[in-house]
């Protein structure tokens, strides 16, 4: 009998173990499946770890695609970021997330006549959820989102001029999602973090056209003044000349 409770013991550490190693890369493989079907655009995720005892994940390599109309490349990639979970709630539809600490992200704002790849992205996950699928049975709760130093690359094409610089963006934090007994879809998360980003964005794509244009005006008018001085300087001569003429005469 106790050799039979010790190899029982020994199953459970094992299976335990399998569990604990494996978690990450069944988090990986849910977050490129589900990460689609919300935002409407390729998600990839180089590694997961994820401690099902602690609750704590690291996220490294997570890159967003661009939507469809934008060009190649990626609309947001993030180094690595952190993630405080629940244990407990790991195992229900229900997870309960403490807080998300993303540094550095690096976002790809493209404008292009007229229109751009993050109002293109609400659009995306304002239409999705209506699949009829399992991870739609998942709701989140999360107490906190923290952004630190997120940076912006601005294109703007087709319109009155081409911008093409990068924009440092304030901090932001977003709080208490989904906190009541239910929580939120992911979907409706990824709504509410648009909702926060959305404006700053347009506001760089906005900043960013006009301060070229400012410089271009700039330069104008350093011309302008040049032009004004000299035919300034030009007219004192030629009166100063006619002067001293009619002195002489």
């Amino acid at each position: 009998m106790k050799k039979l409770l010790l190899l029982l013991v020994i199953l459970v550490a094992a299976a335990g173990a399998v569990a604990y190693f494996k978690a990450g890369s069944i988090v990986k493989v849910g977050v490129e499946t589900a990460g689609p079907e919300t935002l409407k655009v390729p998600v990839r995720v180089e590694n997961i770890n994820l401690s099902p005892f602690t609750g704590k994940v690291t996220v490294k390599g997570l890159e967003v695609g661009q939507p469809e109309g934008f060009g190649e490349g990626v609309l947001a990639s993030v180094g690595n970021f952190d993630m405080k979970v629940r244990p407990a709630s790991l195992f229900s539809d229900h997870i309960i997330i403490d807080h998300i600490v993303i540094d550095a992200p690096m976002l790809d704002a493209r404008r292009i006549d007229g229109k751009s790849n993050f109002e293109k992205l609400q659009q995306n996950v304002g239409t999705s959820g209506t699949e009829d699928t399992g991870a739609s049975d998942i709701t989140l709760t999360i107490k906190s989102i923290q952004v630190r130093a997120p940076k912006v690359t601005v294109k703007n094409e087709g319109g009155m001029m081409d911008v093409d610089q990068t924009v440092e963006l304030a901090d932001f934090t977003i709080t208490d999602l989904g906190t009541d007994e239910k929580g939120l879809a992911p979907a409706e998360i990824a709504r509410h973090v648009m909702a926060v980003l959305q404006p700053q964005i347009a506001q760089a794509l906005i900043k960013a056209g006009a301060s070229d244009k400012i410089k271009d005006l700039a330069k104008g008018a350093e011309g302008k003044l040049e032009q004004g001085i000299s035919s300034l300087v030009g007219k004192f001569k030629k009166k100063t000349g006619d002067t001293q003429n009619d002195d002489n005469n």
